[in-house]
């Protein structure tokens, strides 16, 4: 098994509730920071997670998470069937969060119009109701979630929808019966680096066209006409990222952005011809439809002078310039019953009710956090506008807070992920030893989290979240939540989860040192509210007792630097002896200490490759002061190594098939 570096649903294993006092908790709160710290943060996520996934020059770990999961995808195929025998499992029971959703990508109605498909980043496909309750997951055997998404009803009344989900990185797959098989479509190439668009006619032919980008860098637009059964290419934009556009109102006629260029097809994609060009000299660009106008057609396209929005209002003969744009994450779409409403999104929705003589935002990303039921969280991954059956529209706006909905043309948003859409990404969880009901969890933009209330078996918790932003590598000295620390990419973090008073304080990371963008913190179990913090050197934080305040000192002289860039990614100190200490690097060199950790031997192991191993996990033995284990990306070589003399060397530990690589 891989390392995954992202949780999509907490579990754990089913226990008795205690009861315990709860603390009274504030709302959400996101620190004093700066306009641009969404996309710096993401970007250094991006690189952090790169960083978690090392493999060797000839290795694409991404090949091998894509591969990994077509054969999960296969082996549940497999086991919807009925089967003859089963053996006895140990069921794991999903804990939380109940009301947290994370990172949305796009929205679309059934057949019928009553039921809300929704599809999610990594945590798969879900329906749920119109007003966004009872979700169901219809994709847990969906890798790689659904970023893309087509409904189209079944060939024979009374089955199930049949609904296409892609991803952006380029996998398709169908479902016909709720999402207990996923099944890949013929005519395809699997080898798809990316999906750009996936549209479905409204004129009662149900094709389906799906844009893609093959691993040679041509893109492709693919068609089905047979409810996603089979595919075939019936246009080739060559080396331009374009897109393509249906109406949604039932009206017919095919809309290609390519280059310059716009091309129709009045016969679903058998021939096209061009209307028109943008004359902007685009190497890329999105396209989006109005049917109030002719259409009126929208395009954002990336030039040399940077991104252009452009606008047609005679379906794309003549185009004019509207304006330059940021903060644009290539999420875009237009009214289908007001032909001067279009939006696009970026850390915010930005919107223009005239036409594009004016642009305003929805609401800011900081007003989230003081109603997180009307206002949008920060980042838009998808925005969708389908028919309401009665003349108007609603518009679904995807966040990494969930998904919403608006009825009025995006002056007013509904939060449809408070209960039940289950799909958070969690970096860190603790649950208190003494209460299996008291639940913390770092999750990525969805903040620092706490779970209290007892949730029966086959129910999950509903979490407080008591402050936004991206936290991680929670500890406590003692195993309980009575002091919790944790870090946000830029500063510790401190709860004290059963103390009345003041509950947080933060800290600042030492100055100077080279360490992860989420660094990770050891609670010290030896003195109560101080911890190690881990950098290219160890450091201490001691608190100065009875306040609530810290002095950082640096606690081993030891230089882990060895390299550039490289620092201590875990520690850990053995339950059986407290000066026995263990701490491997990103660069995957391992050391132990007899000292308490100040000061460190590196391991003699002929075990994992330094450069192609990232240790994220350590874990002492319980049970044998000698035995400590070792996990990392195991792209390269194997995902878990041992050491049982101590640390002096690193044997690879066999995978379930018996094999070591």
């Amino acid at each position: 098994m891989k390392h995954c570096s992202v949780l999509l649903s907490l579990l754990v294993c089913a226990c008795s509730p205690n009861e315990l006092e709860e603390v009274e908790r504030p709302r959400p709160t996101e620190h004093s920071l700066a306009p641009d710290t969404e996309g710096l943060q993401k970007e250094r996520r991006k690189a952090w997670f790169e960083e978690m996934h090392k493999s060797a020059p000839d290795v694409d770990w991404q090949e091998i998470e894509r591969k990994n999961g077509l054969a999960a995808i296969t082996r549940r195929n497999a086991l919807a069937k009925p089967q003859a025998w089963q053996p006895e499992l140990v069921h794991w029971v999903e804990r939380g969060s109940n009301n947290q959703a994370g990172r949305m990508h796009v929205a679309s109605l059934s057949s019928d119009g009553s039921t809300l498909y929704a599809g999610s980043s990594k945590g798969g496909l879900w329906k749920g109701s119109l007003g966004g309750t009872d979700w169901t997951p219809i994709g847990d055997n969906l890798y790689g979630g659904a970023h893309w998404m087509a409904v189209v009803p079944a060939p024979v009344n009374g089955d199930p929808d049949v609904v296409l989900a892609a991803t952006d990185g380029g996998l398709i797959h169908v479902t016909n019966d709720e999402g207990k098989t996923w099944l890949e479509p013929t005519g395809l190439n699997q080898n798809y680096s990316e999906v750009r668009r996936v549209v479905v006619t409204s004129d009662g032919t149900y094709t389906i066209f799906v844009l893609v980008r093959d691993t040679g860098g041509q893109n492709r637009l693919m068609r089905s006409t047979d409810r996603g059964e089979s595919f075939s290419q019936v246009n080739g934009l060559g080396g331009y990222e374009g897109d393509v556009w249906v109406p949604r109102n039932g009206g017919s006629g095919v809309y290609l952005l390519r280059g310059d260029s716009l091309y129709t097809s009045l016969d679903n994609g058998d021939s096209w011809a061009v209307v028109g060009s943008l004359g902007s000299g685009s190497s890329s660009g999105e396209l989006a439809g109005s049917e109030a106008g002719a259409p009126r057609l929208w395009a954002i396209v990336q030039t040399g002078a940077g991104r252009q929005l452009h606008r047609s209002d005679d379906a794309g003969a003549s185009w004019s310039y509207v304006q330059g744009v940021s903060d644009y994450w290539g999420t875009m779409s237009a009214s289908i019953i007001d032909v001067d409403l279009f939006a696009w999104g970026g850390v915010e929705v930005h919107r223009t009710f005239n036409g594009g003589g004016s642009f305003s935002i929805v609401n800011g990303w900081g007003e989230y956090y003081g109603n997180p039921a009307q206002k949008l969280h920060a980042d838009v991954p998808g925005l969708d506008v389908v028919p309401d059956g009665m003349g108007g529209e609603t518009w679904y706006i995807s966040t990494d807070g969930g998904l919403y909905r608006s009825n009025n043309g995006l002056v007013n948003v509904q939060n449809l992920s408070l209960s039940g859409l289950r799909v958070s990404q969690y970096y860190s969880t603790l649950t208190d030893k003494n209460d299996s009901n008291r639940i913390m969890a770092g999750s990525q933009d969805q903040g620092y989290q706490r779970g209290t209330q007892p949730a029966s078996i086959g129910t999950t918790h509903a979490f407080t979240q008591i402050i936004s932003g991206d936290y991680g590598h929670l500890t406590s000295g003692n195993g309980t939540h009575q002091v919790v620390f944790s870090v946000y990419p830029g500063f510790i973090y401190m709860v004290r989860g059963t103390t009345p008073g003041l509950p947080t304080a933060t800290m600042d990371f030492p100055a100077g040192e080279t360490h992860a963008w989420m660094p990770p913190v050891l609670a010290d179990d030896q003195s109560s509210g101080s911890f190690f913090f881990c950098a290219s050197r160890i450091w201490y934080y001691e608190r100065n007792i009875p306040f609530w305040t810290w002095t950082p000192s640096l606690y081993s002289p030891h230089d882990f630097g060895i390299s550039g860039g490289e620092y201590v990614s875990a520690m850990v100190f053995s339950p059986l002896d407290a000066q026995r200490g263990y701490a491997v690097t990103n660069h995957g060199r391992l050391y132990h200490s007899e000292d308490r950790g100040l000061s460190w031997t590196q391991s003699t192991s002929t075990g994992p490759t330094g450069q192609y191993f990232y240790g994220t996990a350590l874990v002492a033995s319980s049970l044998d002061v000698d035995t400590v284990w070792v996990g990392g990306s195991g792209y390269s070589g194997p995902a878990v190594y041992r050491s049982t003399d101590g640390g002096g060397k690193a044997d690879r530990v066999p995978d379930s098939t018996g094999s070591d690589e």
